[in-house]
Protein backbone atom coordinates (compact mmCIF):
# COMPACT_ATOMS: atom_id res chain seq x y z
CA UNK A 1 0.00 0.00 0.00
CA UNK A 2 1.42 3.36 -0.98
CA UNK A 3 0.15 6.85 -0.40
CA UNK A 4 0.97 10.42 -1.21
CA UNK A 5 3.20 12.20 1.27
CA UNK A 6 1.68 15.40 2.57
CA UNK A 7 3.57 18.38 3.91
CA UNK A 8 2.52 21.91 4.82
CA UNK A 9 5.44 24.29 5.29
CA UNK A 10 3.30 26.51 7.52
CA UNK A 11 2.92 23.90 10.24
CA UNK A 12 5.01 20.73 10.66
CA UNK A 13 2.24 19.27 12.85
CA UNK A 14 0.05 19.05 9.74
CA UNK A 15 2.30 16.40 8.20
CA UNK A 16 2.23 14.44 11.46
CA UNK A 17 -1.56 14.75 11.65
CA UNK A 18 -1.86 13.44 8.09
CA UNK A 19 0.36 10.44 8.87
CA UNK A 20 -1.56 9.66 12.08
CA UNK A 21 -4.90 9.86 10.26
CA UNK A 22 -3.65 7.81 7.30
CA UNK A 23 -2.19 5.13 9.55
CA UNK A 24 -5.38 4.82 11.60
CA UNK A 25 -7.65 4.66 8.56
CA UNK A 26 -5.41 2.16 6.77
CA UNK A 27 -5.16 -0.11 9.81
CA UNK A 28 -8.91 0.02 10.37
CA UNK A 29 -9.61 -0.89 6.73
CA UNK A 30 -11.61 2.27 6.11
CA UNK A 31 -9.67 3.41 3.03
CA UNK A 32 -11.32 2.24 -0.18
CA UNK A 33 -9.57 4.41 -2.74
CA UNK A 34 -6.07 5.47 -1.73
CA UNK A 35 -5.85 8.50 -4.01
CA UNK A 36 -9.25 9.78 -2.91
CA UNK A 37 -8.31 9.30 0.75
CA UNK A 38 -4.98 11.10 0.29
CA UNK A 39 -6.65 14.08 -1.36
CA UNK A 40 -9.45 14.16 1.21
CA UNK A 41 -7.09 14.12 4.20
CA UNK A 42 -4.70 16.64 2.67
CA UNK A 43 -7.53 19.05 1.88
CA UNK A 44 -9.10 18.75 5.33
CA UNK A 45 -5.82 19.17 7.19
CA UNK A 46 -4.85 22.13 5.00
CA UNK A 47 -8.17 23.77 5.88
CA UNK A 48 -7.46 23.17 9.57
CA UNK A 49 -4.03 24.83 9.26
CA UNK A 50 -5.74 27.79 7.57
CA UNK A 51 -8.17 27.93 10.52
CA UNK A 52 -5.18 28.20 12.85
CA UNK A 53 -5.20 24.71 14.35
CA UNK A 54 -1.77 23.48 15.43
CA UNK A 55 -2.45 20.40 17.57
CA UNK A 56 -1.54 17.33 15.50
CA UNK A 57 -3.74 14.94 17.49
CA UNK A 58 -6.76 17.21 17.24
CA UNK A 59 -6.22 17.66 13.50
CA UNK A 60 -5.76 13.91 12.97
CA UNK A 61 -8.87 13.02 14.97
CA UNK A 62 -10.96 15.60 13.13
CA UNK A 63 -9.68 14.40 9.73
CA UNK A 64 -10.44 10.78 10.67
CA UNK A 65 -13.94 11.68 11.81
CA UNK A 66 -14.66 13.70 8.68
CA UNK A 67 -13.37 10.92 6.41
CA UNK A 68 -15.47 8.31 8.21
CA UNK A 69 -18.52 10.56 7.87
CA UNK A 70 -17.75 11.06 4.17
CA UNK A 71 -17.57 7.28 3.63
CA UNK A 72 -20.85 6.75 5.51
CA UNK A 73 -22.56 9.38 3.35
CA UNK A 74 -21.20 7.72 0.22
CA UNK A 75 -22.59 4.39 1.40
CA UNK A 76 -25.98 6.01 2.03
CA UNK A 77 -26.05 7.41 -1.51
CA UNK A 78 -25.22 4.00 -2.96
CA UNK A 79 -27.88 2.27 -0.84
CA UNK A 80 -30.51 4.81 -1.86
CA UNK A 81 -29.83 4.27 -5.55
CA UNK A 82 -27.98 7.53 -6.08
CA UNK A 83 -30.41 9.80 -4.23
CA UNK A 84 -29.23 11.67 -1.17
CA UNK A 85 -31.31 11.04 1.93
CA UNK A 86 -33.28 14.09 3.03
CA UNK A 87 -33.79 15.02 6.59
Amino acid sequence: MTHIIFSDYRDPAAEQAYEIAWDFLARSGTIRDEFEACVFLAQRITMMVEEGLTNRIRMANRAISEYQHYIEESDDVVRSGGRRAEG
